[in-house]
């Protein structure tokens, strides 16, 4: 969970970095997006999106959320249920 209106921060590069190195699903989940206009939205995550470009070479799915507002609540729990469903499929293979 990163707030969108900060830019990547060291840490959180680091993680997602080690995230990947060790083959572990996750996305990236902007919070805080009542806090902003549609088009400064748009601008953060393309800024996001394009340092993380810098170190991948595809990127991890991402969730534009606000807790206030109830936006991308349904998106992120469809992506945790269908992440478990595969973690399950290939435990059972």
């Amino acid at each position: 969970m990163v707030d969108i209106r900060h830019k990547p921060q060291p840490i959180d590069l680091e993680f997602m970095q080690y995230l990947g190195e060790s083959g572990i699903p996750f996305g990236i989940i902007f919070t805080k997006a009542d806090k902003l206009k549609p088009k400064a939205i748009d601008r953060q995550v393309e800024g996001y999106c394009q340092e993380l470009l810098k170190f991948w070479e595809e990127l991890p799915p991402y969730f534009v959320t606000s807790s206030s507002k109830k936006i991308g609540q349904e998106e992120v729990l469809d992506f945790i249920g269908n992440t478990n469903e595969e973690i399950e499929q290939l435990k059972s293979q």
